[in-house]
This record gives C-alpha cells, sequence and structure tokens, in this order.
C-alpha cells in the first residue's frame, strides 16, 4: 500500500491529455477550423501532427526545459507548437504579434530562447534574435529557416512517449506591460489542468461545444480560457478569416455555427454593437467578458444581442490566471463586480499590513491557486514583490499580490477598485479610476473613455478624463469644446466634486494592450491638442 501511494507515475502527462483524450474518444470529430490557414482538422490529425513536430523539435536537439520562442497568428500552427513543446517538455514563449523586431530580440535573447517557430509574416521580427534554429509556417523558408510543413513532413505521427510530470514548467507568457516593461511568467503542466477544468466548471461549458477563438493565442486567457477549456470537452474551436477583429464576420459565423461559447474582451463590444443588425443571437450558451471592466452599457447591449446566454464578467492576471468570475444572473444586477472567487482560488483583501479587512472595506488583493505561476523568469527580485508570504500568516504560505485593490462584500462578491497605480490621489483623496469612468462611459455621445492622475500643483494630482466620442448623429452635431462643457455638468450630477475631473481630453482612440487594456502609462506621459479644462469649457 505504501508503495502505491508513493507511486511517482501518477504525475506524469501534462496539458497533452487534453488532446490526446479527444483523439481516443472522437477521432473524426473536427478540433479545429482554421479559416485564416484554410485547414480543418480531426482530433486524430491534430494528435498526429502535434506528434510530428514534437519528434521534429528533438530532431533539432530541442529538449527538456529549451525556450522556443513562439510569433504566429491565432491558427492551427499556434496550437500544435504550444501542445509539441509541452509534450516534450520544451517551454514555450509565445509572442505579442505587436512587437517590433528589438523588442523581440530584446525578449527572445534575454530568456535564452534555443529555437524559433514564426509564420512568415513575422520572420524579419527575429532578424536580432540569437536563437539558431527556425521554423517558419505558412510561406517559402528564407536562408537559415526551415519549413514547418517539411519538417512534420519527415517525422512519425504516432505517441510520443511521456517526458513530462505535472509540476514540470512548459510556458513562458509575457505580462501585460501595462505598468512596465513586460516579465516572463513560468507556468505548470499541472496548473493548467486544474485551471481548465475550474473554468470549464464555472463557465457551464458543455461537451462538443464550438467556439470562435478572437482572443490573442499568446495570451494565456487566449490558451486556457479561448481555446484549452473547449479541447478538453472536445469540441471545435474556429479560427476567424480576419487577422485584426471583423465585427460583421464575427457575428456571421456565430450565426452560420451555432457557436456556444464566446470568451471576448470589452474593447470589441461596441464594434459588435455598430455590425449588429439588431435580430438577437440565439445559439451561445456562455459569453465570458476579461481583461477590463466591463461598464453597465456595454453589459446592457451585450444582454440585448445574447439573450439566452449566461453572460458574466471575469478577472484574471497572468501571474495566477484566475481570480474571480460572476454567476449567470449577475452581470446586470451587480454591473461593477466580477463575481465571487474562482473555485480553485483562495482570495482575501489584506491592508496595508497583510491583515485581512472587514467585509465592505477596500484593501489588497492577495490570492493562491493551482496554477499560481512558478515564477518570474529570470527575474527573482520582481518575484520576491508578487509571490511572498502574508505577515501574521500562521499557514505559512506564498501569495500572489496581484497589485489590485478590491471590495469583498459579506456574501463573497468581488469588486475590482483599481489597480493600485491606477489610484488617483487628488487634493488629499483617493479616487478609483474605474469610479469616473463608470460615469462617464453612460454618456450617449462617448464611445470610449479612461481616467488618469496627471500633476498638478494644486491638487498633487489632478484627474484628467480621456474620451473617445461615438459614431453617432448626436456626437457628430457638437463640436469638442461643447461636449467637454457637456460632460462636465454630466459628471457633477452624479459624483462628488473631488472626483470631478479637471480637465477633458479627446482622442480617435484609446492605446491599449495586446489583451484590450488601456495603457494609462501612455495617457499620463503624452500632450494632448483637443484639451479643455472646466473653466474653458464653461
Amino acid at each position: 500500500m505504501t508503495a502505491a501511494l508513493g507511486n511517482s507515475e501518477r504525475q506524469l502527462g501534462g496539458i497533452g491529455h487534453f488532446i490526446s483524450r479527444a483523439a481516443e474518444i472522437h477521432p473524426v470529430r473536427i478540433a479545429i477550423d482554421d479559416l485564416l490557414n484554410t485547414r480543418r482538422l480531426s482530433y486524430r490529425e491534430l494528435d498526429e501532427r502535434i506528434n510530428r513536430l514534437g519528434r521534429a523539435l528533438r530532431s533539432l536537439g530541442i529538449g527538456k526545459g529549451d525556450m522556443v520562442a513562439v510569433m504566429m497568428w491565432n491558427g492551427h500552427p499556434l496550437v500544435e507548437t504550444i501542445f509539441a513543446c509541452a509534450r516534450i517538455g520544451a517551454i514555450v514563449a509565445p509572442l505579442n504579434v505587436r512587437l517590433i523586431g528589438d523588442e523581440v530580440a530584446a525578449y527572445v535573447n534575454e530568456h535564452g530562447c534555443r529555437a524559433i517557430v514564426a509564420g512568415a509574416d513575422f520572420v524579419d521580427r527575429f532578424s536580432g534574435a540569437d536563437a539558431g534554429l527556425r521554423l517558419v509556417s505558412g510561406g517559402a523558408a528564407p536562408d537559415a529557416w526551415r519549413d514547418y510543413e517539411g519538417m512534420l513532413a519527415a517525422q512519425e505521427g504516432g505517441a510520443l512517449p511521456v517526458a513530462t510530470a505535472l509540476d514540470d514548467p512548459y510556458r513562458l507568457v509575457m505580462t501585460g506591460g501595462t505598468t512596465g516593461r513586460s516579465k516572463g511568467v513560468l507556468h505548470s503542466q499541472g496548473g493548467t489542468i486544474i485551471t481548465v477544468l475550474a473554468d470549464i466548471a464555472e463557465y457551464g461549458i458543455g461537451r462538443g461545444w464550438q467556439t470562435l477563438s478572437i482572443l490573442p493565442g499568446y495570451h494565456v486567457a487566449g490558451m486556457e480560457w479561448g481555446m484549452f477549456t473547449i479541447f478538453a470537452r472536445a469540441g471545435t474551436v474556429v479560427f476567424p478569416a480576419d487577422t485584426s477583429f471583423n465585427a460583421a464576420r464575427y457575428i456571421a459565423e456565430i450565426r452560420a455555427r451555432g457557436i456556444e461559447y464566446l470568451p471576448l474582451v470589452p474593447a470589441i463590444v461596441p464594434a459588435l454593437a455598430d455590425a449588429w443588425d439588431g435580430v438577437p443571437l440565439t445559439a451561445p450558451r456562455t459569453v465570458v467578458t476579461t481583461a477590463a471592466p466591463t461598464p453597465e452599457p456595454l453589459r446592457r447591449t451585450l444582454a440585448a444581442m445574447f439573450p439566452q446566454a449566461g453572460i458574466v464578467a471575469a478577472a484574471g492576471l497572468s501571474e495566477s490566471l484566475n481570480m474571480a468570475t460572476q454567476a449567470p444572473g449577475e452581470f446586470l444586477d451587480r454591473p461593477l463586480g466580477i463575481g465571487e472567487p474562482h473555485v480553485d482560488t483562495r482570495l482575501v483583501i489584506l491592508d496595508d499590513d497583510d491583515r485581512p479587512v472587514p467585509p465592505g472595506t477596500p484593501g489588497h488583493i492577495a490570492l493562491r491557486n493551482f496554477n499560481t505561476a512558478l515564477g518570474y523568469h529570470l527575474n527573482e527580485e520582481a518575484a520576491a514583490v508578487t509571490w511572498r508570504p502574508r505577515r501574521h500568516d500562521a499557514e505559512g504560505l506564498f501569495w500572489c499580490f496581484t497589485g489590485d485593490i478590491g471590495v469583498m462584500d459579506a456574501d463573497g462578491h468581488l469588486t475590482l477598485v483599481d489597480r493600485s497605480k491606477d489610484i488617483i490621489l487628488t487634493g488629499g483623496e483617493s479616487v478609483p479610476s474605474i469610479e469616473v469612468e463608470t460615469v462617464f462611459a453612460a454618456h450617449p455621445a462617448l464611445r470610449d473613455c479612461a481616467a488618469v492622475g496627471i500633476d498638478d500643483d494644486r491638487w498633487g494630482e489632478a484627474i484628467l478624463l480621456v474620451a473617445v466620442r461615438a459614431d453617432t448623429t448626436r456626437a457628430a452635431a457638437i463640436d469638442d469644446a461643447a461636449l467637454a462643457a457637456e460632460l462636465f455638468v454630466w459628471g457633477r450630477g452624479q459624483m462628488s466634486g473631488f472626483k470631478m475631473p479637471k480637465k477633458i481630453a479627446f482622442l480617435d482612440s484609446l492605446p491599449r494592450s495586446h489583451f484590450g487594456k488601456v495603457l494609462k502609462r501612455d495617457l499620463r506621459e503624452r500632450t494632448f491638442e483637443r484639451l479643455y479644462t472646466a473653466s474653458r469649457a464653461r
């Protein structure tokens, strides 16, 4: 009995389980319908291609613990590369497709990537990278690059020997970079498995469901929430034909295919509303919004578009992935909330001394779950700030300090107050930027907005509202100065004077990260041509 309980073989395996299981149970079911690369793959075909790529990487000398940089659009080669690396014990390092060459080289070289797998559109981004082993997919192989499909064709597709355990790292993911230089976060095989199973439970994802994958596949939510949950249920992941979001085609695909599961970011909702014909989309069963707060007007839009879906807001982070999610029915009833801590997550609200605060009191969000990251690669100093024990904690466990400020009520419902870096300190008062944004997002002439604190001799920080005008007849009929004056009046009727913006600026669009988060540091440093103060706007 003792020997059986200590059986280390039970630790063998990893995320490849999802594809192997589906290939065994539903070998001919379509796993991926890749409209961008015009290729459909059954689970048997996908499993075989993953094994072929794994053998190809091994033939080049890539093995356990080696870093493999990847830059691709959402499509079957990206999925194959992620799972092939996971099966042979290599660590996949997906790169943001928006990075320029200097940024790519700096990140790839910093983390010691030995190999590169890239789409043909991105080959030139790696000119400054040191990695000598290079595969290109979707185009002719230039000098020093090997052809992806040719490498697969030269290998066998049978099962690979299991080379990994659940605690092994398999992925180095870039942080969002909204507060500084992006860091590389290491995740474990077993942590992701538990995350995916928890997501299935929270979102009610059924067997054989389909999704239309628009979350970037190089991001953790694009993988776990956007794809892995569907693979785990032997469903179908549809990749759009466009490399940028096309709202009309998105809606058309949902209707034509009867897509059941839609993870999305709030930033695309205005474009969806513009393209929507007003006829409800009844096929989706679950819609999840993530990456940024979903203002109440956007929530009402989604509820009208998807009247039969369970729509929820959820939050997570690269360092731990799952944070909290709403239950169906809370989306409109609790427009400022993000629900209870995820089923795999413990979460506490702490004061500055790491002591839990009473319900209803704002504080620092700390959490721990089964996918709490293994750390920042080659950055122990930053890791020691993010993951550490709580003072006065008898358990002595390490917690992930998220940098978010939140409030949990007596029923366990969590509301994000703000990022700690985005709290505006004005005239001795603390003002959450989200609170200001929520008020102004409801104005019918605005499409988008963000609030930031800027240096001010009198107030320390003054609140600046950066607004994007809506594409409506009403908005077009009023110039910037008149609209700014109207917005100052609008705000005064809904919140305290110290929370009011002192200045309003207009942009055609807000700067956003690869995952839709507003880059507020860019707004703080920017010079605005279309800027109005409260006195000038009157």
